[in-house]
């Protein structure tokens, strides 16, 4: 994470965008990755795995399931795009109440890992990352903020997600 800087956009490149929404201190990230002027065919194609992958995730967090199951959803659709090679350190983590300059309610991340044993239990909330950046065929990023009720997970921010070009 970082702050603004004074560069120069140029047509062609990405632009990162992450932020949060907050009340009485519960935050509410999203992420989006904005194309200047155009998306390349690669990048297209990565979007719609990462919505693909975004989507398993939200499928896999279930009250019951281990926080590394939740992960193996989302490789399993890396995978199944011919990624295999990529991994990710998380695919999320937990967001609450957060005191400056943190959102996710101390100074440390507890992620959806591949090797974590956290218990997903109702009533927590993630920040759901969908993150293909530098596999070689193609950039993309998105996430949401996501609720999980007895009736299954709430995606909380409702930006649209689909490519963004401007």
């Amino acid at each position: 994470h970082t702050t603004w800087g004074d560069g120069i956009y140029r047509k062609g490149e990405p632009v990162f965008v992450e932020l949060s929404g907050c009340i009485s201190r519960y935050h509410a990230p999203l992420g989006r990755l904005v194309r200047i002027g155009y998306i390349s065919d690669e990048d297209a194609a990565m979007a719609e795995v990462t919505a693909r992958a975004f989507d398993a995730v939200v499928k896999a967090l279930r009250p019951g399931a281990k926080a590394r199951d939740v992960y193996a959803a989302w490789q399993a659709v890396a995978d199944e795009a011919g990624l295999s090679h990529y991994r990710r350190h998380h695919c999320g983590y937990l967001v609450g109440a957060g005191q400056p300059p943190s959102w996710t309610g101390g100074n440390s991340v507890t992620g959806l890992r591949h090797d974590s044993d956290l218990d997903i239990e109702t009533g927590m909330s993630f920040h759901i990352l969908s993150w293909l950046m530098g596999t070689g065929r193609g950039d993309d990023f998105v996430s949401n903020t996501v609720l999980l009720t007895d009736a299954g997970a709430e995606v909380l921010t409702r930006t649209p997600t689909g490519p963004i070009v401007r």
